[in-house]
């Protein structure tokens, strides 16, 4: 077996979807999704096509297909691999679904216009009110630092802002979620030696498909991944001294 037939059987694997949902899903035949994540490639059709398969495959299972047609191209050699203009998606529109675009454009802009009306209709009743606000006496003002923390004597220190880097060595490639202060910050696969760094204030959830390919430093300290796959970790930045 191939990189690019791990890294797809095994993200199918941590989704939870068994090869006969992904077949019906990506309309792609069984028989081939096993020979792409088996690595044999003989009994796939024209390269041309298999990158179709591919790409399709990886949007499905949520991964970038960049770093996976890489691998598909390193591992069957670039002279059975040529151009072909093919669709983004190779899957055929289902019965009822021509028109299933144009229609949820349209109820978009229906709540966009009817959001932005309300905006402005609760900006007009808002101003049209006199201010209650008790004006604060000169020299009885605190001064509260962002975050809602006092910076008086005694206060606990805030936390400084902590830098991370998530890189996969060279001629590997993993896929990697990352949760950011409770916010989506990246989700997709990270091959060749490419690398995510970010700065967190809260705390960073890190999913990693391949923990074996994967290092992450924060602060300059290297972090210890677990060796299960795939890999779930927790950072929070280092109090401040």
């Amino acid at each position: 077996m191939g990189q690019l037939g791990d890294t797809l059987r095994e993200r199918r694997t941590a989704l939870g979807i068994s090869l006969e949902q992904a077949a019906e899903s990506t309309r792609i035949r069984g028989r081939l999704l096993m020979a792409l994540e088996e690595g044999n490639y003989t009994q796939l059709p024209n390269p041309g096509y298999v990158r179709g398969f591919v790409s399709s495959y990886a949007k499905y299972l949520e991964l970038d297909p960049v770093p996976l047609l890489a691998m598909y191209r390193a591992e069957t050699g670039a002279g059975r691999y040529h151009d072909i203009n093919l669709v983004d998606d190779a899957t055929v529109p289902r019965r009822g679904e021509q028109h299933a675009v144009p229609w949820k454009a349209a109820v978009t802009i229906v709540g966009v216009i009817v959001v932005a009306f309300l905006v402005i209709w609760v900006g007009v009743k808002l101003g049209s009110k006199p201010s209650s606000l008790t004006p604060i006496p000169a020299g009885s003002a605190t001064s509260t630092p962002a975050g809602g923390q006092s910076a008086g004597p005694g206060a606990p220190a805030l936390a400084a802002p902590s830098h991370v880097k998530v890189s996969v060595a060279a001629n590997s490639a993993s896929a990697v979620t990352i949760t950011l202060d409770g916010k989506p910050f990246y989700k997709g696969s990270l091959a060749g030696g490419q690398a995510k760094e970010f700065d967190l204030t809260e705390s960073a959830v890190l999913v990693i498909a391949h923990p074996s390919s994967v290092t992450v430093v924060q602060d300059g300290t290297k972090i210890a991944l677990p060796t299960k796959a795939p890999a779930t970790i927790t950072l929070t930045p280092k109090p401040a001294k």
